[in-house]
């Protein structure tokens, strides 16, 4: 479900101030790692959350698909598989883990080119 916030809102509102002269920009969205440290998301999955974002939506769920190189935290049943399922909500600005319901913070980026 698509969900309005005030944050939404005001991201409608950075959109229109940043565009212009600026049209070549990049929106990322990073996650707080352990030590301050941040990581950016890959294009391919923060691109879609982004553009809900920036149309309204301030709840918005995706699934990571670890491969080969972790088991994830989505059990069904107990098994294992490579997955884990996350929602990041814009209004409270934290990724939440929806299997183990571990929460991270997380900001937009803007990148000018």
């Amino acid at each position: 479900a698509v969900m309005h916030s005030t944050l939404a809102v005001q991201s409608e509102v950075y959109a229109k101030i940043l565009a212009p002269p600026v049209a070549d920009k990049t929106w990322e969205i990073h996650v707080e790692l352990n030590n301050g440290m941040w990581w950016a998301m890959p294009h391919e999955r923060s691109d879609p959350i982004v553009h809900a974002w920036t149309h309204g939506a301030q709840l918005v769920s995706y699934v990571w698909d670890w491969g080969n190189t972790r088991t994830g935290s989505y059990r069904p049943n107990g098994a294992d598989t490579t997955f884990s399922r996350y929602t990041i909500d814009f209004d409270a600005i934290l990724q939440r883990n929806v299997d183990n319901d571990r929460t991270r913070k997380v900001k937009v980026v803007c990148f000018l080119r």
